[in-house]
């Protein structure tokens, strides 16, 4: 009878180790989520969008884009990966002023791996810069417009 009630007895020792565990692996899933990083426009639709007025600078040349083309930088937007925030850095840079149907304006920066979204900064990857970067010489050749 005896060893019965020092089993069913409460043991704070226990009780700190399955704290302890959970506390673990809390910091396990938030650091995967780190590294992974996050798709920070993840809910950008071309279907909200009217059109994207480009501004490259330099040379300082305004791009509009519509139909496909929209639908390209949003797509692009959409799938770029975040990984926290950044100050800004030198060189150039593709500004996006996203005119939406009901009439907002969203005002989105890349340069590189450099991504600010209304003002504020993230580190993105390298490559999703570069595509968003083709992306605009590309619309600008379309257009008739040099980047050089």
């Amino acid at each position: 009878m005896e060893n019965q009630e020092k089993t069913t007895a409460w043991k704070p020792g226990k009780l700190i180790r399955r704290i302890g565990m959970v506390l673990v692996a809390v910091l396990c899933l938030f650091g995967i989520k780190m590294l992974m990083g996050t798709r920070t426009m993840m809910y950008l639709y071309a279907r909200d969008i009217d059109h994207i007025e480009v501004a490259v600078t330099p040379p300082g040349a305004t791009l509009t884009a519509t139909g496909t083309d929209m639908s390209s930088a949003v797509t692009l937007l959409s799938n770029a990966v975040t990984y926290g925030r950044k100050e800004p850095v030198a060189g150039q840079a593709i500004s996006l002023t996203i005119c939406n149907l009901d009439g907002s304006v969203q005002q989105v920066v890349v340069s590189g791996d450099y991504l600010e979204i209304d003002g504020r900064g993230y580190r993105m990857r390298l490559s999703d810069g570069e595509k968003v970067q083709a992306w605009a010489e590309a619309l600008a050749e379309a257009q008739g417009v040099a980047l050089d």
